[in-house]
């Protein structure tokens, strides 16, 4: 399916999540000039898991990968920060995508913890 922009495409990912685990805390991130640059547009903590996404749309004539790609330097950073410290983060592109990150952090979850 594609999404007419990354708006629409945030909107989606939020319902699915929130309708496959309805107790999931989700923070949308509206960048500012108070607001540390690069954190990943969507924060959620689901059952003790820290998970970052950044959200990117596939324009039109866009391969999948070049979405992936045009996450920035910086976003890319932010995203290692997250994972170095024991949360989860990564660029996502579909709802689906984003239920598959939340069942990766369960798995890296227990993979740490037994």
């Amino acid at each position: 399916m594609s999404w007419r922009n990354e708006s629409a495409l945030v909107s989606a990912i939020c319902k699915a999540i929130e309708q496959a685990h309805p107790d999931v805390w989700i923070l949308k991130v509206h960048g500012g000039p108070y607001q540390r640059a690069g954190v990943p547009d969507l924060l959620l903590c689901w059952e003790g898991l820290f998970i970052g996404m950044e959200v990117k749309h596939r324009k039109p004539g866009e391969t999948e990968q070049g979405a992936r790609e045009r996450a920035t330097l910086l976003q890319r950073s932010e995203i290692g920060k997250i994972n170095k410290a024991g949360g989860l983060a990564c660029v996502v592109r579909t709802p689906d995508e984003a239920r598959g990150v939340i069942e990766r952090a369960k798995e890296k979850h227990r993979e740490r913890c037994g």
